[in-house]
């Protein structure tokens, strides 16, 4: 048993870890589209939930599916050399529960899919809920978001109930199955050791065997509900895994000086009818500073993300030192060239740490050069720990502008030669 739980133990961390990070890494190598388009609350419970349940399935249940397996082989097989017509009464029934489970199984991996869904949703509703707090709390929106949860959650608790129902059942028929069967084999085995057919010690022997038999198999049925509910969460792990990923190692990794020219450029998002960006065309000289102005949903930040290969134009060209953009490698071009977005995100992490992300080994004197130019450091140095200050969920809560001043520090710290400001200044 101590090496059966050990040997369980390592072979499901071990596995579950790969999975993991597998996971992970899969997950930081997906386009940008993909992740404007996927629920994050659904994405953690993927990552968590359904691996987890791969996890306990490998822990224990593929060892006692060998086990009750190998036992009722072992009890048939004794039974058979006793007695052949009173052994094959005692598995007349396994057919049928094999049958029952089969169909329990299908049943149960379609309520289990829906109830692993449910599960994301509600996952999905508490990360938004938790991520815009200020904004529910600024409208008085409280009542509205409990309500929200509470259906979410009503649904998956409904649902929830529903594989409950289903393992009930299959508990309740599988045991009178199972009960029908030993009494069959009880009463004939009486008539046979009453006619002679078949002794009293062996009469016994089938009774305490036929159990060994029968509910390791009815057994069967539950590790295949947990079997179906593993295919469920193996598909949705698999729906992130069989997305493409994005190529960012292959390409040109030109010197990139600054020219940049688009001509005649056209851009729509891959759920889009229209184009956001049409006809678009003009030239920025190296060193030289420009300002695109348009209105809300003009297609500003839009055109900040074609730059950086976030999306891909569809017509058109656009070249960086004459060096069509769609040949140059993602991560050299984003490398060299620094973007400050309209909502700066800033990681649970040092201030410092945040403004050196992109050069984790840039020295202190660098960190508050940068700081200074983004006219922040004064304020960093207010705090008591100045740059040693933590940020987020356990540390300094800063204002917007002070967090933008932060994401132009951490952006200016790169040295780009090009540098874009998404509608980031205040």
């Amino acid at each position: 048993m101590y090496w059966r739980g050990r040997l369980n133990g390592e072979i499901s961390e071990n596995v579950t870890m790969k999975i993991r990070d597998e996971l992970y890494r899969h997950l930081q190598r997906l386009p940008y589209s993909y992740h404007v388009n996927a629920k994050t609350g659904d994405l953690i419970q993927r990552c968590t939930s359904d691996v987890d349940q791969i996890r306990r399935f490998l822990a224990s249940q593929i060892s006692e599916l060998v086990y009750a397996l190998a036992l009722s082989l072992i009890a048939g097989v004794i039974l058979f050399s006793i007695h052949a017509p009173l052994a094959w009464l005692s598995i007349i029934s396994l057919p049928i529960i094999f049958a029952f489970a089969y169909i329990f199984f299908i049943k149960m991996q379609k309520a289990f899919k829906e109830s692993d869904e449910s599960e994301g949703e509600m996952s999905a509703v508490i990360q938004e809920n938790l991520s815009g707090t200020r904004v529910v709390k600024a409208f008085n929106r409280e009542s509205y978001e409990l309500d929200k949860f509470e259906k979410k959650n009503a649904k998956f608790r409904d649902l929830t109930y529903r594989l409950i129902h289903l393992l009930g059942m299959y508990w309740g028929i599988s045991d009178l199955i199972c009960l029908l069967q030993i009494l069959l084999v009880v009463v004939s085995g009486i008539i046979m050791a009453k006619d002679g057919s078949i002794t009293v010690g062996n009469y016994f022997v089938f009774v305490s065997y036929v159990s060994m038999i029968l509910w390791p198999v009815r057994n069967v049925g539950r590790i295949l509900s947990d079997m179906g509910k593993v295919g469920v969460s193996i598909d949705r792990l698999k729906e992130i895994l069989n997305h493409p990923l994005e190529d960012i190692d292959n390409g040109l990794t030109p010197v990139i000086h600054g020219s940049i020219v688009f001509d005649h450029v056209y851009f729509k998002y891959e759920d889009g009818e229209e184009d956001v960006l049409k006809d678009v065309s003009f030239k920025v000289k190296k060193g030289e500073t420009i300002a695109i102005m348009g209105p809300t949903g003009s297609g500003k930040s839009s055109l900040v993300h074609l730059l950086t290969r976030l999306h891909g134009y569809r017509e058109g060209s656009i070249t960086i030192d004459g060096i069509e953009l769609k040949e140059i490698k993602r991560s050299h071009l984003r490398k060299h060239v620094g973007i400050v977005l309209q909502e700066p995100f800033l990681f649970s992490k040092t201030i410092s740490a945040n403004i050196a992300l992109a050069i984790p080994h840039a020295k202190e004197e660098e960190i508050e050069r940068a700081a200074k130019i983004a006219s922040v450091h004064q304020v960093i140095t207010e705090f008591d720990r100045g740059y040693q200050t933590m940020v987020g969920e356990k540390g300094v809560t800063l204002s917007g502008g002070q967090k933008q001043r932060i994401a132009i520090a951490r952006t200016i710290i790169n040295n780009s030669p090009i540098l874009i400001f998404d509608d980031s200044l205040s």
